[in-house]
């Protein structure tokens, strides 16, 4: 993660240019800029807080990635082509295509999660998500309500990621967790939005085949420290995301996801049945397992097993 500052314009539009697109921007009123940018890399993808301190236009040529603009604070007016302007608040976003120009007016207080992700990367994800190729091109409409309940769920992890920018930032500097985050970032916003392929997305599929299933399980119980998601694991497997789900649930009886989290429990469990506290602390063997969040862990470790793992650890080897 990388925090930077600038106070002139021509600073701010270098600045910003190294992370996100070549661009320029206008002060539209006396004053001090301030920017401020709190930028990370998501696997392809970049994601920043941005803030400029003042009254400000951002013009771009033609984007090459698209480009998702939460605002958490203030307010931002938007143009992307020939496009009627959007007013964007904390209770929407807007959606920037490929191919278009730009351009955004900041209020003075105004600050947005800036997401930057290729298309192709996007359409990719997509094509997991569905099993199959896609046959014509993404189009994301330009302005996502965050008041509904799929809007939600983006304000949600809008939110986590402008905390870790504006803290320490430990989730963010891991390599899986943030594999996890910009996989889990392209699966909200494809499956939450009316774009151009979400009936397709939510036309009922048939569940997978055992053998697909069977070929899953192996991966899991084979790499369990991995930082799966449900369509990584797909794509593993050589299935759609959809009848992946339903093939687990049919015949594992339980979430694909759910059913990593009860393996990785049990095999942390056995491991620190056999350590000493003397050589081993819970967190390396967490971590070796590929849970990150330790106090989520503890608490579902606790409800499997009655105890916490720091008490498996302390008792003496059977």
């Amino acid at each position: 993660m990388t925090v930077l500052q600038a106070a002139r314009a021509d600073h701010a539009e270098s600045v910003v240019s190294e992370y996100y697109l070549p661009h320029r921007v206008e002060p539209l009123e006396p004053g001090h800029l301030a920017m401020r940018l709190a930028a990370v890399r998501l696997g392809e993808t970049t994601a920043g807080l941005l803030g400029y301190g003042c009254r400000m236009r951002l013009v771009t040529e033609e984007a090459r990635n698209i480009h998702v603009n939460t605002p958490l604070t203030g307010a931002a007016v938007s143009r992307a082509g020939r496009s009627a302007p959007v007013v964007t608040t904390s209770s929407s976003a807007a959606v920037f295509p490929a191919g278009a120009p730009a351009e955004i007016e900041w209020s003075a207080d105004g600050v947005q999660l800036c997401i930057m992700v290729p298309g192709a990367t996007l359409e990719t994800e997509l094509e997991d998500l569905l099993g199959r190729s896609i046959t014509r091109p993404l189009r994301l409409p330009f302005h996502m309500s965050l008041t509904t309940p799929e809007g939600r769920v983006w304000r949600n992890m809008a939110t986590v990621i402008s905390r870790e920018l504006e803290g320490p930032g430990h989730l963010l500097r891991h390599p899986d967790a943030g594999r996890h985050l910009e996989r889990t970032l392209l699966d909200v916003l494809l499956l939450g939005q009316a774009h151009s392929h979400i009936e397709e997305l939510d036309r009922p599929a048939p569940p997978a085949l055992p053998a697909a299933i069977a070929r899953a399980v192996d991966l899991l119980h084979e790499q369990p420290a991995e930082p799966w998601s449900n369509s990584a694991l797909a794509r593993a497997a050589q299935v759609s995301l959809r009848s992946l789900q339903g093939g687990f649930t049919t015949h594992v009886g339980k979430p694909p996801m759910t059913y990593l989290r009860d393996l990785r429990l049990r095999g942390i469990h056995a491991e620190l049945r056999k350590a000493t506290p003397a050589t081993t602390t819970v967190e390396a063997v967490a971590y070796s397992w590929g849970l990150l969040h330790l106090g989520r862990f503890a608490a579902a470790y606790r409800a499997m097993f009655g105890e916490l793992p720091s008490q498996t650890l302390r008792t003496p080897p059977a």
